[in-house]
């Protein structure tokens, strides 16, 4: 019995990437993507404005507060760790944070509506986490032990991750500061993670994709044609094709009052772009603006919200573009240069097979990887403890690198994690032992 129901979870496991692919693009196709009301933000409090950890739902449009969803006094439930929920006391030490289920302050969130999860990372951490809706009280669960190992401290503010949204095809994309590293994770079941690399500026551009002085920070959303769409924190807009990862520049926001930083950015339920500022809290202006696509012009939403401060990111279930009862899909946009879309023959793609290990041996294929050279295979036990590690020498377009499975350890769920010379995780999924 026991065997059965491992053959049934690794199955789900290896089907989940396809399967949420192809729903969702039913989905696209359809013409009805998820439309709802609610969007979430997190923000500060008044007493600690740049600490970002409370959670809620709100209607922007309707000027009300749906759902106070978590704050750090709250009680909760945490999952897939080694930590007890977290409790503050009198001789908290500033590491402690990172236990909390915010992990200090968090800048980028996505909604999953499939799978009812909200997805974030901590700033100070690279590491996935999600807060599962289905429960009734606060459940987290951390994968701290498959997620990407971006960081080189807690102070690496290239590497931090803080753009995050939901694609059109069902999966999960982030971006570092940098535009590095464009994360793509599912998002049933057990997430699987990859690192699809460095953004690629259109030679047009004239702002670009990865300079600290413009482009860092803010958020993205994504739209009904497989877009994603960067807003950067000095309120510039790009969108990245998908997969190419190219970027056109879109323009600048108009309009915005001056010290206005577009921290956070969502789709309402009219397919219409929304951002928020991370730093209103004593100024005069609204925190919430509503973009104008087709100008880029920011009107300010002036609701009866109170006593939310400033917010760090928002989310939510809609796509940019979406068709509602009030008016059809536009694909009008404003005018920027196409590019030509590369072959997906050419991405960058890692491979385990066989998917669950029935005979001590597993092999891991790799081609079309942004640098060629050494990298390291870790297989990590539940507890991340790395039981076995081994080399690769990736020079050719394709590689296979064949290990054999410790025999003294026993059956069950292992991690593969693919790290490169600077000790960072590039891929990571679950492999199941037999």
């Amino acid at each position: 019995m026991k065997s059965i129901a491992t053959f049934l979870f690794c199955c789900l496991v290896s089907i989940a990437f396809s399967q949420q692919a192809n729903s969702s693009q039913q989905l696209q196709n359809s013409g009805a993507p998820q439309v709802s009301k609610k969007t979430f933000i997190i923000s500060s409090g008044s007493n600690s404005p740049l600490l970002y950890n409370h959670i809620e739902s709100i209607d922007i449009n309707a000027g009300k507060s749906l759902q106070d969803i978590y704050e750090p006094k709250k009680s909760c439930s945490v999952r897939n760790n080694g930590y007890l929920p977290y409790q503050s006391h009198k001789d908290e030490r500033p590491e402690d944070s990172l236990k909390m289920p915010m992990g200090g302050s968090v800048a980028c969130m996505a909604y999953d509506y499939k799978s009812n999860r909200l997805f974030y990372i901590p700033l100070q951490l690279s590491e996935l986490r999600y807060l599962d809706m289905k429960e009734s009280n606060p459940s987290f669960t951390y994968l701290e032990n498959q997620s990407l190992n971006l960081l080189h401290n807690k102070e690496d503010v290239a590497n931090q991750i803080t753009r995050m949204t939901i694609g059109s095809d069902g999966f999960g994309y982030a971006l570092s500061n940098d535009g590095e590293h464009l994360i793509k994770f599912s998002t049933q079941g057990t997430p699987t993670i990859q690192d699809l690399g460095v953004l690629i500026d259109n030679p047009k551009n004239q702002v670009l994709v990865r300079s600290s002085c413009t482009s860092w920070g803010g958020d993205m959303v994504s739209d009904v044609n497989g877009n994603l769409y960067l807003v950067t924190v000095h309120n510039h807009i790009f969108k990245i094709s998908l997969p190419s990862k190219k970027c056109d520049y879109v323009g600048t926001i108009k309009n915005l009052p001056e010290g206005f930083s577009s921290n956070g950015a969502a789709v309402d339920e009219n397919g219409e772009l929304m951002v928020s500022c991370g730093a209103s809290l004593g100024k005069k202006f609204s925190a919430l603006y509503k973009i104008n696509w087709s100008s880029l012009e920011a009107e300010p939403i002036n609701n009866a919200l109170t006593g939310i401060g400033n917010i760090s990111d928002m989310a939510s279930s809609n796509l940019l573009f979406q068709k509602t009862n009030k008016q059809p899909v536009s694909n009008s946009v404003v005018a920027f240069a196409q590019t030509v879309e590369k072959d997906e023959n050419n991405l960058p793609n890692i491979s385990i097979f066989p998917n669950p290990v029935n005979h001590g041996r597993f092999q891991i294929k790799t081609s079309n990887l942004k640098e060629k050279g050494e990298y390291k295979m870790l297989l990590l036990n539940i507890t991340g403890q790395a039981i076995m590690e081994g080399k690769m020498n990736l020079g050719l377009k394709t590689n296979t690198n064949s290990f054999n499975f410790p025999a003294r350890h026993a059956k069950g769920v292992y991690v593969v994690q693919i790290t490169d010379i600077f000790n960072r995780t590039i891929y990571s999924q679950q492999l199941i032992v037999e």
